[in-house]
């Protein structure tokens, strides 16, 4: 006895983001810069760890592959402030700045506080039966990754006129 051909895996077939309840996008890990707290008027850099993501399981009852693709990422820094990225963005060694660099995610606070930023990841899906190749999902998978705090205090330099641990009590020390 033949095997009964896959039922969904037609070319015309149209899968959609609500069939993929079997396939679960998992969070993308976040970091920031400097960790946990940031200075008033200055660069604090925001970056995401999201990538390809391929998990297999029971598609339309058949079994199958879901590759998730990040295509977008959507910050939000907690002071009503938000920005949108075509990608997840780098810390500021792996892009060559130095610390307190504006990248694309980066972000100025203008008033201390604590706040809880948040990242959402929008992946578009491809699936696949088999070795059929991979076709779109139609729709777009969004993901929310865990808020985490960021202190931001306003902070000033004084300048010295000489080594302070050589002269604790030259000018400024």
């Amino acid at each position: 006895m033949a095997g009964t051909p896959c039922a969904g895996c037609s070319p015309s077939t149209i899968v959609r983001v609500s069939d993929l309840q079997n396939f679960p996008a998992y969070p993308a890990p976040t970091g920031m810069e400097p960790g946990g707290w940031a200075i008033v008027e200055l660069a604090a850099n925001f970056w995401a760890g999201a990538s390809a993501q391929i998990g297999e399981g029971l598609l339309l009852g058949e079994p199958a592959q879901v590759m998730f693709t990040p295509i977008g990422y959507r910050w939000n820094y907690g002071d009503g402030s938000t920005t949108s990225s075509p990608t997840g963005g780098a810390s500021w060694a792996d892009l060559g700045l130095a610390e307190f660099s504006t990248t694309p995610t980066s972000h100025k606070y203008t008033t201390k506080g604590t706040y809880s930023v948040t990242l959402t990841v929008d992946y578009r899906a491809d699936y696949s039966f088999g070795d059929q190749g991979w076709r779109p999902v139609e729709g777009i998978v969004t993901v929310p990754s865990a808020p985490f705090t960021v202190v931001v205090a306003k902070e000033s330099t004084v300048l010295v006129a000489e080594d302070c641990n050589a002269n604790p009590h030259g000018p400024g020390c």
